[in-house]
């Protein structure tokens, strides 16, 4: 039964494509020297299957790509595990009654303005297209509205006073002020800054983020440099919400987390 087509294959399979017409191999012969059916080898190409890691080491050897067409391979396996991770991710996160966030870089995506995520992404991926940029941007507003704060779930958030002075344009940050304070006022939102020069080194800790579902294990879903890690593990779990705890100690209250806000809005 051939599988749902899906975007990361379909490159994958017209690179496979493209290597073997290069060197003039008909499908039939290809599939003769690396001992796999011209079938399947179809269905890879037209990403009708999902290639795995044998059938890709038997095709660079037999395409002589030097290991080019297993790392092609990775990337396809990187990028389907983000996307899966995401969607089981966002499917916690819709049954939740409480959220607690932290991020030490940047605003939260899911508080992101469009011209402020733009921003982001352009200086984290400069070589980002339009169209990634563009998925960028409805991917994080989707976000928002999936966090149904109107329907009673509770999101603790809090940002570094460093997130918020970053040299980005005034307009847009501005902008991402205004956003910002409009999610304070809402009551099932605290928002907390957490100052410069404290002492603790708990915000060393990366991004991450806590899932609370009624009658079930929390979640943690920790950032890293290639992805983010998602777990239910109750000891690392606990670990996380003391770090959180510490966090909000330190941070400004949201009375005066929201007077700062303000102020630096009229700075700008």
């Amino acid at each position: 039964m051939d599988e749902p087509r899906k975007s990361e294959w379909v490159r994958f399979g017209l690179h496979l494509k493209r290597l073997r017409t290069q060197q003039g191999l008909s499908l039939n012969r290809l599939a003769d020297r690396a001992e796999w059916s011209a079938t399947y080898l179809g269905k890879l190409e037209n990403a009708k299957r999902a290639p795995n890691a044998d059938v890709v080491r038997d095709l660079d050897r037999e395409l002589r790509t030097n290991g080019a067409l297993l790392r092609a391979w990775n990337d396809v396996v990187r990028a389907q595990a983000a996307l899966d991770w995401y969607e089981q991710s966002r499917g916690y996160e819709k049954r939740a009654h409480e959220i607690r966030f932290f991020h030490p870089l940047v605003v939260p995506g899911f508080f992101q303005t469009p011209e402020y995520a733009r921003v982001i992404v352009t200086h984290t991926v400069p070589t980002a297209s339009e169209k990634r940029i563009q998925n960028v941007i409805r991917t994080r507003e989707s976000w928002r509205k999936d966090l149904d704060t109107d329907g009673g779930l509770v999101l603790n958030v809090i940002l570094t006073e460093l997130a918020l002075t970053r040299p980005i344009a005034s307009e847009v940050m501005r902008e991402q002020l205004d956003r910002l304070i409009q999610e304070a006022e809402r009551p099932t939102v605290t928002l907390q800054v957490l100052p410069s020069g404290i002492s603790d080194l708990a915000w060393l800790s990366g991004a991450f983020r806590l899932v609370y579902i009624e009658g079930e294990q929390p979640l943690l879903c920790a950032e890293h440099a290639i992805g983010e890690y998602l777990t239910d593990d109750e000891q690392e779990t606990r670990k996380m919400e003391t770090v959180f705890s510490k966090l909000q100690a330190w941070a400004l209250p949201p009375d005066v987390t929201a007077r700062k806000l303000g102020e630096m809005r009229q700075a700008l």
